[in-house]
């Protein structure tokens, strides 16, 4: 039993928590013994695995996107266990594998988990877990050669990971220790921790840039500003759409990143959400819910970031939600709302939040698409209609004409 809040709460399978101890180990082979022949003398499970089989053989792919002068897709060819990574030099160039994560292990048990190329696109930094962990370990590649680099970082979960514009390293998360690799692990995520590895060093020389010792339960995220100039760094706890909001000015520091980053408070408190969606010197633009639970885009000087001097540039739609936004063509915003039950998407004006125009797209939800403030087109991918299959829209250069 245990008490919570004055109640005390019959908790009598507690010891299944621990997946590795004698007593679990032998439930669940209790329970297999159960139904393992149950479901090997069902009558239709060959024809289940048949047809099931059967309708998921059919090829995949991601949205394409562009990193560098190059683009990149992912590829699955029906059943593979893991989807391959594609490079291009244009989109009508031809394809060719720039990684394949089924070749790290016999049973497709090792997955990519978080990928960031530099800005540039001359370097690659790339997560794995090994049958299904959340634990990470990332490793480094050369993107012109595919070469992989001796730079490896390990006891990485629920990471972020963003280069700095100069190459020069990485921003990532990771915690004081794993205790179990293999995904069983049942402790409490404590202690997370956001550093930053230069590249071309040992793990151990890594700077430990924030960490919140008076409360381990608190997650820290980083993001390099379009720019290069700042770090955006948010806070969250728990899974409520809410954060913390900080920033640095990389610049400032003379010295480099040699420790605890002198972070500038934005807001202070969990009583909504900021997404980064780009900026344009100090003036910095967030996909807020702050008093608008179906979002709207607003813009903080950071120069003067008190909340009065804050302003609406794209204010809440009195019905349609604001699903993801993105920036393009150096001032043009690409919004994506869900307007019933169907998304559809608007071009606005970065600096007045001026309506440019609606695009045209088929009846469906876009569950794909990619976009970055120097280029000057979005992707779109995955218009996925319920009475049709899933299809794509090509690469579409879209400027104020």
């Amino acid at each position: 039993m245990c008490k919570w809040c004055c109640v005390v709460i019959v908790d009598a399978y507690r010891w299944l928590e621990d997946p590795d101890s004698e007593e679990t180990k032998a439930f669940v082979e209790a329970q297999n013994n159960i139904s393992v022949p149950y479901l090997q003398k069902c009558r239709n499970g060959k024809e289940l695995r048949k047809s099931l089989t059967k309708l998921w053989n059919y090829p995949k792919f991601s949205c394409p996107f562009k990193r560098g002068s190059r683009y990149f897709y992912y590829h699955n060819s029906g059943l593979q266990n893991q989807s391959v990574l594609y490079v291009q030099d244009s989109l009508s160039s031809k394809p060719e594998v720039f990684f394949d994560p089924n070749q790290l292990s016999d049973d497709g048990t090792v997955a990519l988990q978080g990928t960031a190329f530099s800005e540039d696109g001359q370097y690659w930094a790339y997560g794995l877990s090994d049958s299904g962990s959340d634990w990470v370990t990332i490793k480094f590649m050369e993107v012109k050669t595919k070469q992989n680099l001796p730079d490896t970082l390990k006891h990485v979960k629920f990471s972020s990971m963003a280069w700095t514009h100069d190459n020069a390293g990485l921003f990532y998360n990771r915690y004081p220790v794993e205790t179990k690799a293999d995904g069983t692990d049942t402790d409490s995520n404590v202690n997370h921790k956001l550093y930053f590895h230069r590249l071309g060093t040992e793990q151990e020389e890594d700077q430990l840039c924030v960490e919140w010792l008076q409360e381990p339960t608190w997650m820290t995220g980083a993001e390099v500003s379009d720019c290069g100039r700042f770090a955006v760094i948010t806070v969250s706890k728990g899974c409520d759409p809410v954060n913390m909001l900080y920033y640095v000015d990389l610049h400032s520091l003379v010295a480099g990143i040699t420790g605890q980053l002198p972070l500038v408070k934005i807001v202070d408190n969990f009583d909504a959400e900021y997404e980064y969606i780009t900026n344009e010197d100090t003036v910095f633009t967030f996909k807020t819910n702050l008093n608008s639970p179906n979002y709207k885009l607003i813009q903080i000087d950071f120069m003067k970031p008190e909340m009065v001097n804050w302003v609406n540039l794209v204010p809440e739609h009195d019905k349609d939600v604001l699903e993801w936004a993105t920036c393009v063509n150096s001032n043009v915003l690409v919004l994506c709302y869900i307007q019933d039950v169907k998304n559809v998407l608007y071009l606005h004006d970065l600096v007045t939040g001026e309506q440019l125009k609606k695009l045209a797209v088929d009846v469906g939800a876009i569950t794909g698409y990619s976009g970055k403030k120097e280029h000057d087109e979005v992707v779109l991918r995955n218009l996925a209609r319920s009475l049709y299959p899933n299809t794509s829209q090509n690469a579409a250069a879209y400027d104020r004409q």
